[in-house]
């Protein structure tokens, strides 16, 4: 990899992530959700980044190529990294909480609900 090509794992100043770390630990459950959520996203942006370095490992067919495909793929990578990370991710989050001096939440306690299924009597 292209040491030139690296993006700094910096979010810059007035980013959720650096006034949560100025802010210091959260101090009530409302700060704590925003800091949660400030972590998933992370997370997220995280994932997207190492989902489109393993996209440009695969090669190009031809076969669902044509005008804006990329455009399109593009979106389902980055909707890819946004639900593997709503759904718990690496757990890199609660790392992150943990560094902001949050405790992580128990396991599953912020997993989301089960989706609704029918059964058929």
């Amino acid at each position: 990899m292209d040491p030139a090509a690296t993006i700094p794992i910096d979010p810059g100043p007035g980013s959720r992530l650096t006034e949560a770390l100025a802010a210091g630990p959260p101090t009530g459950p409302a700060a704590r959700q925003e800091l949660l959520k400030a972590a998933k996203d992370f997370e997220s942006v995280l994932l997207e980044r190492l989902f489109q370095e393993m996209k440009r490992t695969i090669p190009e067919s031809g076969l669902l190529g044509g005008t804006g495909s990329g455009q399109v793929w593009d979106l389902f990578w980055s909707q890819l990294a946004r639900d593997v990370a709503s759904r718990g991710g690496l757990g890199l989050y609660k790392q992150v909480l943990g560094q902001l001096g949050a405790a992580p939440p128990a396991d599953g306690a912020d997993a989301p609900a089960p989706a609704d299924t029918e059964t058929a009597p």
